[in-house]
Formats: C-alpha cells, structure tokens, sequence
C-alpha cells in the first residue's frame, strides 16, 4: 500500500434545514457535518495505524457535498479533479469510506477517474467509532437519519402542496399571481417541497403539476 495518502470526504444536502454548502477545507466541513467528521476521523485512524503518523502522510483532503449523486455533478467532478492536483505526480492512494459499494462514488466515476490518474484507492469499511467522545454506530446512526429524512421531507412536501392549494385558492388570476402567491407563502412561513424559499418560477411549476395531477 502506497504510504502517501489523500483524504476523500462527501455528504448530501438537508435542503429543509437549510444545509445546502459545504464549506471546501475539509477541517471546516468537518465541523458543521457529522458525516464528514466521521469519514475524516475513519481516514486519520487508517493512517496512523498504517504509518505510525499523520503529518506527512496525508498529503491532502477533499469534502463536498454530493447534490446531484446520480449525475455526477459538478461539484463531483471538481472535487475528482482535486485528487490529480494533490497528487502533483506522486504515488499515493485514495481513501475513502466504502458504505455503498454499487454506487457511482465507488464505482464508475470514482474508480476510472483514478484509473486515468494511476492512484490506487483504499476503501474503508463503516467501522463503529467514537467520534467526539461519543460511541458512533455508523449503520445505527445514519440509517435512522436516512429513516427521518425521509419521512421530514415527506411531511415537507404535504406541508408545501397544502399552502399552495391555499394561497392559489386565495390570490387571484391577473400579472405577478406566481410573485404575489410565493410572497404570501414565504411571509407565512411555508416551505417548498424541499425546504427552500419560494419564487415565482418554482410556484408556477409545482401549480402545473397540481393542475395535471387533478
């Protein structure tokens, strides 16, 4: 195993609770993501027993959040990018946490993107750990936060049909409806079907929706 390392940290957006950047240092994302905080305590747990060390070991780190990840955004693609800059022609191997082996972060784009760079990769596996103190079971941790994420953002979206109906029902038809009708939802404090503010672009969109759908 090569003993030149980089670290490769993702996580996902929790568009209802506003999380939707990461900060680039992968020691800052660390603080404002639970996610990445483990991938990176993984990571620097690997090196040192590997090495005996950290410092000098780890020639680099790279977090984003991966919006978009069955298209490979471009955040993806940035931050793949990112590894051939780190490596600046040396040996060294990738790390990174291995939850979803089917998926394309370990799969297509991760591995011919490496491939194309010659740097081998080392895929962790979601080992419990104490993180911050505290015992973290990864499978317990995040299968449940998957669990509530879901239901949230199906509550979410019954929430944001719901204000719609209502505010489309209130606001009649004539020029600036969609504004008029956005403002009303944001002034009462309703979000989209994902959390987010209104506009006029997406009131309208989703009222087609609903107008197809009956």
């Amino acid at each position: 195993m090569a003993g030149l390392y980089i670290g490769f940290y993702w996580t996902l957006p929790v568009p209802r609770i506003g999380f939707r950047h990461l900060p680039k240092d992968a020691a800052e994302a660390a603080q404002v993501s639970t996610t990445i905080r483990y991938r990176r305590a993984l990571t620097h747990r690997y090196v040192r027993d590997v090495e005996g060390r950290l410092e000098g070991r780890l020639l680099g780190e790279i977090a984003f959040m991966d919006v978009r990840p069955d298209r490979a955004p471009e955040a993806v693609r940035e931050a793949l990018d990112r590894v051939g800059a780190i490596a600046s022609g040396r040996r060294a191997a990738l790390i990174h946490l291995a939850f979803e082996e089917h998926a394309w972060r370990d799969n297509l784009h991760l591995i011919a993107h490496l491939r194309r760079l010659d740097i081998e990769r080392v895929p962790l596996s979601p080992d419990p750990i104490t993180l911050d103190g505290v015992p973290l079971d990864p499978a317990a941790h995040f299968g449940g936060w998957r669990e509530r994420e879901t239901a949230a953002m199906a509550e979410l979206r019954l929430s944001a049909y719901a204000g719609l109906r209502g505010a489309l029902a209130a606001v009649p038809e004539g020029a600036g409806r969609w504004q008029a009708i956005a403002d009303r939802l944001n002034a009462d404090r309703v979000g989209t079907v994902r959390g987010g503010r209104w506009t006029a672009e997406n009131v309208r969109k989703l009222a087609g929706r609903l107008e197809e759908a009956g």
